[in-house]
């Protein structure tokens, strides 16, 4: 799994417009996984007023069937979502990939600081006992700056 953006990092202002970056998974020869989803988590933002949900960010994926942008989940937290907890996802199969875009900006009324954004390929049918790499087999981050 891999994410990318322009300049390798999301840099946003308040109230501005969002930035685009598109996160592409890719399923190797050795098996098929039957529920897998792309999961969203940063820390709060210490630097921040009283905010909307999502401490005043919005992350959006673009759907390609219609080309609109929809609401997708972002966590903002300061601990570790189990991956059993996660309510569903999609088939990959093996040998398969896919990439998808996101855009992620800060409500006027949003925080400014920096974060990473965690970003978890999270296997939602994997069993509550299952060890971490089980349950999520890959992640990765990008920096976010909020001014």
């Amino acid at each position: 799994m891999y994410a990318s953006t322009a300049g390798g990092r999301i840099a946003l202002e308040r109230g501005g417009a969002g930035q685009e970056f598109t996160v592409s998974v890719h399923n190797g020869n050795t098996r098929a996984y039957a529920h897998v989803r792309v999961a969203f988590q940063m820390e709060m933002m210490t630097d921040t007023e009283a905010a909307a949900d999502s401490n005043g960010l919005v992350l959006e994926r673009r759907d390609p069937s219609t080309g609109t942008w929809q609401r997708a989940d972002l966590r903002v937290a300061n601990d570790v979502y189990p991956h059993y907890l996660y309510p569903d996802g999609t088939r990959l199969p093996r040998e398969a990939s896919r990439v998808d875009r996101y855009r992620l900006r800060a409500l006027p009324e949003g925080p400014t600081g920096s974060t990473p954004l965690l970003i978890r390929l999270v296997d939602t049918s994997a069993p509550e006992t299952a060890p971490d790499s089980q349950g999520v087999p890959c992640r990765t981050s990008l920096m976010v700056t909020v001014s």
